[in-house]
């Protein structure tokens, strides 16, 4: 079973994928996920989660089904575990 620490990195680990894919600037995610700069980055890196809400504000941002972005996280899954443990 997966630790709750590995999906909020594996969270942060998609949204800095799209952030990169997007060539999105990190003030516009940030006022669009509500949050200051340094937010974004503590989501990134798993030390802060992604909230709910804020979910649904970063798949309205990137115009991101639900489907898709779980199919992200469940991608960088691995790799976070393997950063936790």
């Amino acid at each position: 079973m997966h630790k709750r620490a590995a999906y909020d990195l594996a969270v942060g680990l998609a949204l800095r994928e799209l952030h990169k894919e997007r060539h999105a600037m990190r003030e516009p995610v940030a006022a669009a996920l509500e949050v200051t700069d340094l937010g974004v980055t503590r989501i990134e890196t798993g030390e802060e989660p992604l909230t709910a809400g804020g979910v649904i504000l970063l798949l309205n941002l990137f115009d991101l089904s639900w489907e898709a972005f779980l199919e992200r996280v469940r991608r960088h899954l691995p790799e976070a575990e393997a950063e936790i443990l």
